[in-house]
């Protein structure tokens, strides 16, 4: 693309400065003309099938839904110039946003017509860190009047498609979960219960089609895989698919972790996470046919 924010990354900004940087930005439209849909098609195309003939039958490779960055604003204008840039300059928080927006939507068009002609698995994972331990780093009442309409534009493309999405959600991630929804997601990985995150609450609620959320998750890296027995995953094992099955009824979820597995994990505990994942859910399953 001829528009990359990328590309005039400078350091020392100030909260002025980012104003300046945000104001010299394209308009969406010019965001638009600008974009190859053939070249991006071409690319993407041809990467997604690559990887999943390397993967082979065994792993499913998952498209990314591009979304409206949050925490890649840090590394481009530092933490506290663009926090204080969206509270003091809602419209300015509103132009970038909608620069994004539409970078975004101009790509997740491409991953939906490769979706649709290379028959691709029509999901999306998507992310960005806007949470943290406590809950979202800007209200949430700010959040809906600068961030998620843009959120919800860039992913048009792929609702229209009939695409699922899931949210990758680090930290306390409860506040937003219906401006999330509402902006078109469709599911949620992680769950980071040692957050205050209640895993069997989510295990109950909708996507905006009336559908349970799809779900990954929720056996705790940093307590249960790290520190705990194989005894203990077991149990945490059979907490997360009890769960799943009470709340919805079965079907929707995959047995995943609230976060990346590290070389600090004992082994055993992950071969027992995933053995016992497969055995216990197929009684599960065929208990409620």
């Amino acid at each position: 693309m001829g528009w990359e924010v990328s590309s005039t990354v400078e350091r020392g900004f100030t909260p002025d400065r980012v104003v300046k940087y945000v104001e010299s930005l394209p308009e969406p439209e010019d965001v638009r003309a600008d974009f190859d849909f053939e070249r991006h098609y071409t690319i993407y195309a041809s990467k997604m099938k690559r990887a999943q003939t390397e993967c082979g039958d065994d792993v499913l490779w998952m498209s990314g839904a591009n979304s409206v960055t949050f925490d890649g604003n840090f590394r481009l204008f530092g933490y506290m110039p663009y926090m204080i840039m969206c509270m003091r300059y809602r419209e300015v928080a509103k132009k970038l946003n909608a620069y994004y927006a539409e970078q975004a939507r101009c790509m997740n068009a491409v991953v939906a017509r490769a979706i649709r002609e290379e028959c691709i698995a029509p999901f999306c994972f998507a992310a960005t860190d806007i949470c943290y331990s406590h809950g979202s780093m800007i209200s949430p009442k700010v959040l809906d009047e600068i961030y998620f309409p843009y959120l919800k534009r860039a992913f048009e493309p792929l609702k229209d498609a009939g695409i699922k999405i899931i949210w990758h959600s680090d930290g306390y991630i409860t506040p937003i979960v219906n401006s999330l929804i509402s902006a078109g997601v469709d599911g949620f990985q992680g769950f980071q219960e040692k957050y205050g995150v209640d895993f069997a609450a989510f295990t109950r609620m909708k996507a905006k089609d009336s559908k349970p959320l799809l779900l990954i998750g929720s056996i705790q890296v940093s307590t249960t895989l790290v520190s705990g027995t194989v005894d203990m995953v077991k149990r945490d094992v059979e907490r997360c698919i009890d769960f799943a099955m009470e709340g919805r009824g079965g079907g929707g979820y995959i047995l995943g972790t609230d976060t990346n597995i590290g070389p600090d994990v004992p082994p055993e505990n992950i071969f027992a996470m995933y053995e016992h994942g497969r055995t216990y859910g197929m009684k599960a399953m065929s208990k409620s046919v």
